[in-house]
């Protein structure tokens, strides 16, 4: 279903604000609808909360930790959103693009790292995009993907 619905999702909103995309028409087969009405609610949900947080790959992520205590620990933190809001902003505020075990400031992620990178619509800080995994991650890798998603959420938003 997932395949079915990128193409016409992509075609309606590739190179569209994000806001014709929350409005735009439904699809003519059911799956693709129900992936579409999925994305229109996210976005209008977004639209209606300036500190959120998205998270995804959750269940990925324990497959990068060898203890079931540490994968309870970071899934834990991940589900409360002031959290890590307030984890983001501070690693932000601290000039950082990573912080690593400790360097979190907090104890339950003391075996992971966070990479992370600000994005910005007309030269003004809006958002962070960030990467949570092991202190073990490749690190330049992890440093390129948020940089590039960081440009060019910023740059899409700026347009729309």
């Amino acid at each position: 279903m997932r395949s079915a619905a990128a193409e016409p999702l992509s075609a309606r909103g590739i190179g569209f604000p994000l806001a014709a995309l929350a409005t735009s028409a439904a699809a003519t087969d059911a799956a693709t609808e129900s992936v579409a009405a999925q994305v229109r609610r996210t976005l209008a949900a977004a639209v209606d909360d300036a500190d959120h947080v998205f998270v995804n790959g959750a269940s990925r992520i324990s497959a990068s930790f060898e203890a079931v205590e540490t994968v309870r620990s970071v899934l834990t933190i991940l589900e409360q959103q002031l959290v890590v809001v307030t984890l983001l902003r501070d690693v932000v505020d601290r000039g950082l693009n990573v912080a690593s075990g400790s360097g979190t400031g907090m104890q339950p992620l003391a075996d992971c790292a966070l990479v992370v990178a600000p994005y910005s619509i007309g030269g003004e800080q809006v958002g962070t995009v960030g990467v949570l995994g092991p202190t073990r991650m490749n690190y330049p890798q992890a440093l390129a993907a948020v940089a590039v998603v960081g440009q060019r959420l910023g740059h899409r938003l700026s347009e729309g």
